[in-house]
């Protein structure tokens, strides 16, 4: 075990080194998208041009990071392909340990928000591994990449870049020091810039919000965006279920955070079995995805919407929710499942 996780992590570093390789000088210099981003944050947040078109000079173009961007796992692979690879056993052991570890600051977060400290460490695994995905990317140059760089994203990234610098300036740290992903989330929980200004909190009290090495901070800031987003008290965020019959068939939808939603006693009525006792006015969608065995049936409940807010992408939200009910149940969390 501890072999394989040593090749794995050599693998994860020769990746991130190679992409190093792709970085480029000099991308950022005579760019009148560029110029007009400067005199934007200049009339609008009153930073220098000077201090700008300096940053500038020194920020490197990623030709790694568009590439990716292409390419993300969530969507290149089914979720059987997807869950084998995200939710492994390494990750699992990870998790439960990360879970023990800081069991007293993720219970301060599932007290406060009312968000299960299995569904934050799913998040916390899905998103840095527990740590151990190194952030060696620095943010100004993936972000600033893909904001002029990336045609497809580049208003969305923009605006990330202008929150970089704001967050930056309001932590009083140099944009150089800040690490990210190839696409630009920082920190223990992952968060895009823009989100660090609007839903990290203090699990302190602190004014002070450390969401890359407080780990209370970083759980509290996952719970009160996944509050922020509608996350209900309770409620389950999805389960596999049985089908039979065809009066469900209407009830499928591939987009399940997109449509309308229907009773679990509606489509309990449709022929759709639920593993675990669900009230019959709770709301529901049905939606398929690609398990080892073929198609499965899954329903989707409000929660999984809140999670999908975090990464718009299904197999995401079920790879959450797998790996914090498997590393939960083996922490000794109290899971949906185990309600009566």
């Amino acid at each position: 075990m501890k072999k394989l996780t040593f090749l794995i992590i050599l693998l994860c570093l020769s990746i991130f080194d190679n992409s190093y390789a792709e970085l480029t000088a000099g991308k950022f210099t005579n760019n009148p998208d560029v110029d007009a981003f400067v005199n934007k944050m200049n009339t609008k947040h009153g930073f220098s041009k000077d201090y700008l078109y300096d940053v500038f000079d020194k920020t490197m173009h990623s030709g790694f990071t568009p590439k990716y961007m292409n390419k993300p796992a969530e969507s290149v692979n089914t979720w059987a392909v997807y869950r084998k690879n995200m939710v492994n056993d390494i990750r699992i052991d990870l998790g439960v340990k990360y879970f023990k570890e800081h069991k007293t600051e993720l219970a301060k977060a599932q007290k406060q928000y009312g968000v299960p400290a299995h569904i934050i460490a799913g998040i916390i695994g899905m998103e840095t591994n527990y740590g151990y995905s190194p952030m060696k990317f620095r943010a100004v140059d993936s972000i600033a990449t893909l904001a002029f760089y990336y045609t497809r994203r580049a208003d969305y990234f923009q605006r990330e870049l202008e929150a970089l610098f704001l967050f930056a300036r309001k932590t009083d740290t140099d944009i150089f020091d800040i690490k990210s992903s190839y696409a630009g989330a920082v920190g223990i929980p992952q968060f895009m810039p823009s989100n660090v200004l609007t839903y990290a909190v203090s699990g302190t009290g602190n004014k002070h919000i450390d969401i890359i090495n407080n780990h209370l901070d970083a759980l509290y800031s996952v719970a009160n965006f996944l509050k922020q987003k509608g996350w209900k008290t309770g409620e389950p965020v999805s389960m596999k279920v049985s089908v039979k019959g065809k009066k469900f068939y209407k009830y499928v939808t591939e987009s399940p955070c997109n449509g309308y939603k229907e009773t679990v006693k509606t489509l309990k009525n449709a022929g759709v079995t639920f593993p675990y006792p669900v009230p019959n006015d709770t709301k529901a969608i049905l939606f398929t995805v690609q398990g080892a065995n073929g198609k499965e049936y899954h329903a989707a409940f409000n929660n999984f919407c809140a999670v999908y807010r975090y990464n718009p992408s299904i197999h995401y939200v079920l790879g959450v929710n797998y790996l914090g009910n498997i590393v939960g149940s083996r922490a000794g969390a109290k899971l949906y499942s185990q309600k009566k």
